[in-house]
């Protein structure tokens, strides 16, 4: 139950197709897969109920590892001269990891997710007299 390479690749804009790439890009899948599974460990049992579409977990996973492919390294700056050539690429605070963003999270709610109606107020009818 995990993305493929090409939905990467969609994201992406461009085909996959050398093989020392598409074992990176399974890996990184892999990783979102645990990375959401840590937070939803009974997944399987929301998307088998229908609360979750599967499509939307690959969508997800397939995000994730697409912007991860973008900046492996995390960097957070970059500025290159030309004339006496100076390159400095920034780090700090970088986390060189696959993330789920906020609203990726969102989308990952089941459709059943939040508030059950416990603190609705609801007429109950007329008291009967004493």
């Amino acid at each position: 139950m995990t993305a493929s390479v090409q939905d990467v690749a969609k994201q992406l804009g461009r085909q996959i197709t050398d093989s020392l790439e598409v074992n990176q890009i399974s890996s990184w899948i892999e990783l979102a897969e645990i990375t959401i599974r840590k937070r939803l460990p009974n997944l399987d049992l929301i998307v088998a109920s229908g609360r979750l579409e599967q499509r939307t977990v690959d969508l997800v996973e397939a995000l994730a590892v697409a912007r991860y492919s973008r900046n492996p390294e995390g960097t957070t700056s970059k500025s290159t001269r030309i004339d006496d050539y100076q390159e400095t690429v920034g780090t700090t605070n970088s986390v060189p990891t696959i993330t789920i963003l906020d609203d990726e999270w969102r989308l990952l709610e089941p459709s059943d997710y939040g508030a059950s109606g416990a603190f609705t107020i609801a007429p109950a009818g007329r008291r009967g007299l004493c």
